[in-house]
């Protein structure tokens, strides 16, 4: 019943609920992976006043972004929305989510004294995560779409507008959203997972299965992307691949000149894949058709509306405003209701923090993707899909409250920091 003993159990209940953004949760605000998050968080506070000191490696420039974005985060809220309740709550969003879902995991990550096993056990549990949500996205679109049984009418939802959340596609097609708000989140949380998924099966040595249940598995995370008919990751996913495959080109053509059968026969198995998926759920027509009718949609309108909003108040304002922002949930502070929030990360942090936080919050992704390129294995090519993925897709939502991108940052340092620990086949 040691430190360790308990900072295991609580991560992998951590990662086993980081989906359940949405369904289960108590509130909005209260969900499973951030009261796991805290249980954590009450470890790494006894840990640190028990030994006095953080464990080694621990403390880097990332730590040192996030204090300095946090205190400018109650810096902006001070000078633009004391007294505003909402400004209020943003701000304490900013300082729970990267304290909770950055720093004290990665202080988990640290301070677990076996580092190889805890390798083997963060990837095992992310790939039971993925798969069960992946299962259960498809039994809801099968479900929704074939038997007209909505499954999301029998699980408890924080909010009348998310447990009624019914999206279609193209008119028609029910999109599935598994356990997350919106389809396009579970989308987003699929991107940043699903590839640490297929290294653990195929790549990292720790999986047993047989072929059979492999393939069925990436079968199945095809399947729940698609059911979830986001043009976002529709895009994106390809995107992040091939940027990957580009830097990482030269270790790419090594293994498949010491695999050629191995990588025929996956090619061959994939391309059967596509075709019989393209021949039962016309896929490419639905891909063109879904692009097209979200350019059309009153979705794109309104995001490009508070877009417009973001343009023209941002930038008709002082040179203050542009450095410092108008402060968490600076709509709210300007007298604007929720419609004018910006659903996108990038456009909300400046419009909230100014260029200042938006800097910050780049130099943190920089981070990432420098301890990404420090990984000279199998793994940072797969880790180096989700983060392209995860940045780029916060073009789309601005969703910062979410644990999954947190996690694949935390978790890629950790490895980074902790080469000796990675063993694969």
């Amino acid at each position: 019943m040691t430190i360790d003993y308990w900072s295991y159990v609580l991560l992998i209940l951590y990662i086993l609920t980081m989906p359940l953004v949405s369904a289960f949760a108590f509130t909005g605000t209260i969900s499973l992976p951030l009261i796991f998050a805290v249980f954590l968080f009450m470890i790494m506070g006894f840990s640190t006043l028990k030994y006095g000191r953080f464990p080694k490696g621990f403390f880097g420039v990332d730590i040192l972004i996030i204090f300095l974005l946090l205190f400018f985060d109650v810096f902006s809220y001070t000078l633009n929305g004391l007294g505003n309740s909402k400004s209020l709550n943003h701000t304490v969003a900013y300082i729970a989510s990267f304290i909770l879902f950055y720093v004290t995991i990665k202080f988990t990550f640290f301070n677990i004294k076996d580092k190889s096993r805890l390798f083997k056990r963060v990837l095992q549990f992310i790939t039971y995560t993925t798969l069960i949500s992946v299962l259960y996205s498809n039994i809801e679109f099968i479900s929704s779409n074939i038997f007209g049984v909505n499954l999301n009418d029998y699980v408890p939802r924080p909010s009348e507008a998310e447990e009624f959340y019914n999206p279609t596609a193209l008119g028609f097609i029910y999109r599935a959203r598994g356990f997350a708000t919106e389809s396009g989140h579970l989308g987003f949380m699929l991107e940043l997972f699903s590839p640490l998924t297929i290294y653990y099966l195929y790549f990292s040595g720790f999986c047993k299965w047989n072929k059979f249940l492999k393939a069925l598995s990436i079968i199945a995370i095809i399947l729940s992307f698609i059911s979830t008919v986001s043009v976002a990751s529709f895009v994106l996913v390809p995107v992040a691949l091939f940027l990957a495959s580009v830097i990482y080109a030269k270790r790419i053509l090594l293994y498949l000149n010491a695999h050629l059968a191995k990588f025929a026969m996956i090619t061959a198995s994939v391309l059967v894949i596509v075709v019989l998926l393209n021949h039962f759920f016309s896929f490419y027509a639905l891909l063109s058709l879904s692009i097209t009718g979200k350019l059309g949609s009153g979705s794109y309108d309104d995001r490009q509306d508070r877009i417009d909003f973001f343009y023209d108040t941002f930038f008709r304002s002082d040179l203050t405003k542009n450095l410092s922002g108008f402060g968490p949930a600076g709509y709210n502070i300007l007298g604007y209701d929720e419609g004018h929030s910006i659903l996108s990360l990038y456009y909300s942090i400046t419009f909230e923090l100014g260029f200042i936080g938006l800097f910050l919050v780049l130099m943190l992704f920089l981070y990432a993707f420098v301890n990404v390129f420090g990984l000279k294995k199998k793994l940072g090519f797969f880790l180096l899909i989700s983060i392209i993925s995860g940045v780029l897709h916060f073009n789309f939502i601005a969703n910062f409250w979410y644990p999954w991108f947190w996690f694949i940052t935390a978790f890629t340092t950790f490895c980074n920091k902790n080469k000796f620990a990675i063993t694969e086949s």
